[in-house]
């Protein structure tokens, strides 16, 4: 496993988890992307990413790329939740704004 990687473990996969994940959980709205997380039994974070609206294959891994780089940066303060992050992304919006609300966001 590389250095950086994000582990298996710190993923959310199944749609059973998802579905858990979206009843009651705290949430964030923000310009270009919506947080939503909810405490898990786990013993660490977990993150799943969606995004919404129409991409190039090239964009859509851009944005996965810069919310997990985030999501590793922060996976120490991060207490036993399970986190989805929902891009409302579209051509009009740059990957820097997406990085500037993430970092400037306070879980």
């Amino acid at each position: 496993m590389r250095k950086n990687s994000l582990p298996r473990v710190c993923r959310l996969n199944k749609r059973s988890d998802f579905v858990r994940l979206f009843e009651g959980p705290k949430v964030h709205r923000g310009k270009v992307f919506q947080a939503f997380w909810k405490k898990n039994e786990k013993k660490h974070p977990r993150l799943g990413i969606t995004i919404k609206g129409k991409l190039t294959s090239v964009t859509r891994t851009k944005i996965k790329r810069v919310v997990r780089e985030w999501f590793r940066k922060q996976k120490n303060s991060l207490d036993f939740v399970d986190l989805n992050i929902v891009i409302k992304y579209s051509a009009n919006y740059k990957i820097e704004e997406l990085k500037h609300g993430l970092d400037a966001w306070i879980f």
